[in-house]
């Protein structure tokens, strides 16, 4: 097998057993690797009955067909499973490097089931897989443990790990690589909590991997490496990091205020964006594995009360979740939000607009001070929320952490007020793009996506804005963001290269200068598909269609198929003034041109059955 090597291992975390696995490469041809491949074991070997957070639950660590490659983007890797937070069927992605170390130590991915008897690791040495005492480190934060273990086994060994608020079964609680590279959707954190997993540490000694054309897959790669390192898009990621077009996003609309009750704060355009951060607590760039763009920030804030000491800095998503989104401009503060997130191991996105809807209920009388025990929770308040909230959420502690350790929509169905204004789609907290102001068809990715509400599971967010274009597999559309013209159209081609994507494990940063050409070019020099654009394309319809009828089997039809109240309410100010989603005639069209059944929500049988997924249909029949 080229480029993949076939082999996953399978864990019994209860038994302490392990045994490696191959897989058909056919599985590769028709799901690629990463989310794509996670979901098609899933779908064959998942208990769907389990509760996400029992021995029986099914964890899985994927690789795509590039890990291990030196070329910008590659070093991404896939978990999936069931999602705590949700219920149903969930994916994250993370780079870093974790993922290149997992292909060189001979493996394509892991399948963690079981629960250990105690606080563990797992220890992968090339192809020796053990599991080992952690007790030592139950209890403490992810920076601690991340610096302990690379002291204890090596600074060239890879961690994963996770912090004391999945330890907590916090249910949106994120698994950090190497302290900074965060898994940070869908709750698997807490996953790994649940099964007594306190961290997975690697180290491979070869770096040796087959490829079906190494000449000619040499060749595309330095090509690729100059363009993606050269274009203007990643010049403006290396200076500024993911916060660079935060000022643009503020004057469009699309960074969400107070909850999104608002779409513009002036003030935050300065106060928040990249330049700002790099201007004032920038102490240097970091990559992920092999990448030229070195987005990544790192951040000393040296004075006040939200000094920090130099590290890992925080991304867009953490800039405007505890900016904007909760009241407040104070970028110092959202830097140690941020550092704060990542030691107790809580996903930014999903605390951020939890606290968000707190904040808001506070403020209508729907949350009082007997809800909270005595907390108050006001806008802009960031003390409080670094200093309280965020270790309360972490350890449940009291009525507020444990009414908020479960996420928004939890929350507010204990309380039983405050559902209409939860932002969220399938139970997903959503990320920080308003689609009011971003592009109603993001409105309309959010509402398909299968893991909920996401910014990165398409690049419908790029193709909006005018960034992506692929004229080769006949998207020609000029866009036009505030209406719902060929969105569906659009959406229909962005699904399915979100799927290719995230079963690549690549970065949406650096596929930004990836042709469809190019694509190909990779599958076929690497792992030798002999792929033409509608193999591909099929390749990825056929993953975003598995993930729907893993949903299905959850319980999830068209129904599930939308947004919150929240957000489609028309735009209060600014740009995205009277901007409001017409969500129904788009989700009808896209259904339409997917073949997709308007009352289940998945595929006909015609549909399924012309991508080759006819034993998938039989058992949703």
């Amino acid at each position: 097998m080229n480029g993949n090597t076939g082999k996953i291992v399978n864990v019994d975390l209860t038994a302490g057993k392990m045994t490696v696995e191959t897989l058909p490469e056919e599985y590769y041809r028709k799901y690629i690797g990463g989310s794509g491949l996670a979901a098609k074991l899933f779908w064959e070997r998942g208990n769907f009955a389990a509760d996400p957070l029992s021995p029986e639950a099914m964890l899985l660590f994927m690789n795509g067909p590039f890990a291990g490659l030196r070329l910008s983007g590659a070093s991404r890797n896939s978990v999936a499973g069931c999602s705590p937070l949700t219920g149903h069927w969930g994916d994250s992605s993370c780079g870093g490097f974790f993922a290149p170390e997992l292909r060189y130590a001979g493996f394509d991915g892991l399948i963690l089931t079981g629960k250990a008897a105690k606080p563990s690791i797992l220890l992968i040495v090339d192809d020796k897989v053990t599991v080992e005492d952690g007790s030592a480190y139950w209890g403490k934060g992810t920076d601690e443990v991340t610096a302990a273990l690379k002291a204890k086994y090596g600074k060239d060994y890879r961690t994963l790990v996770i912090g004391p608020a999945a330890e907590h079964l916090v249910r949106y609680t994120m698994i950090l690589n190497d302290g900074h590279h965060a898994t940070g959707r869908a709750g698997f954190g807490a996953v790994m909590g649940s099964k007594n997993l306190k961290a997975i540490v690697i180290k491979a000694t070869k770096k040796d991997m087959m490829l079906a054309d190494p000449a000619a897959f040499d060749v595309l790669r330095k090509d690729l490496n100059v363009r993606i390192k050269d274009a203007l898009a990643s010049d403006v990621l290396h200076e500024n990091g993911t916060a660079a077009n935060l000022m643009g996003g503020v004057y469009s609309g699309d960074v969400p205020v107070k909850n999104w009750t608002s779409n513009f704060w002036e003030e935050a355009a300065d106060a928040l964006t990249g330049s700002t951060l790099t201007d004032n607590y920038l102490t240097r760039r970091g990559a992920c594995a092999y990448c030229g763009i070195a987005c990544k920030r790192y951040v000393e804030v040296k004075d006040g009360p939200y000094a920090i000491p130099d590290g890992p800095g925080p991304e867009y998503e953490t800039i405007v979740a505890f900016g904007t989104l909760i009241g407040s401009i104070d970028l110092a503060a959202t830097c140690k939000a941020g550092r704060v997130c990542n030691d107790l191991g809580l996903d930014s996105i999903s605390a951020g607009g939890t606290i968000a809807w707190a904040m808001e209920a506070f403020e209508r009388g729907d949350l009082t001070l007997t809800d909270t025990g005595g907390v108050e929770l006001k806008w802009g308040d960031l003390d409080t929320v670094i200093n309280r909230v965020l270790p309360m959420i972490s350890r449940r502690e009291g009525k507020l952490g444990e009414l908020l350790a479960d996420g928004s929509v939890a929350a507010a169905k204990k309380i039983g007020k405050g559902l209409d204004y939860t932002v969220h789609s399938k139970g997903l907290e959503a990320p920080m793009h308003d689609p009011r102001g971003g592009g109603h068809g993001m409105a309309l990715t959010y509402a398909m996506s299968p893991r909920g509400a996401c910014h990165v599971a398409d690049p419908m967010l790029f193709v909006e804005m005018g960034a992506r274009y692929y004229p080769e597999i006949g998207f020609d559309f000029m866009l036009e963001p505030k209406t719902g013209e060929n969105k569906a159209e659009a959406a229909v081609m962005s699904v399915a290269l979100g799927a290719i994507e995230n079963s690549a494990c690549f970065c949406q940063f650096a596929d930004a200068e990836v042709t469809i050409p190019d694509w190909l070019a990779l599958f076929n020099t690497v792992a030798g598909y002999g792929w033409e654009a509608k193999d591909m394309m099929a390749a990825g319809k056929r993953v975003f269609f598995l993930k729907r009828l893993i949903n299905y089997r959850y319980g999830l039809t068209s129904a599930d198929d939308c947004l919150t109240p929240r957000m489609l309410e028309p735009g209060k100010d600014g740009e995205a003034e009277g901007s409001q989603v017409d969500l129904e005639p788009m989700k009808a069209r896209f259904y339409e041109l997917m073949d997709i059944d308007p009352v289940s929500g998945i595929p006909t049988p015609a549909a399924l059955a012309a991508l080759g997924m006819a034993d998938e249909a039989k058992h949703v029949a």
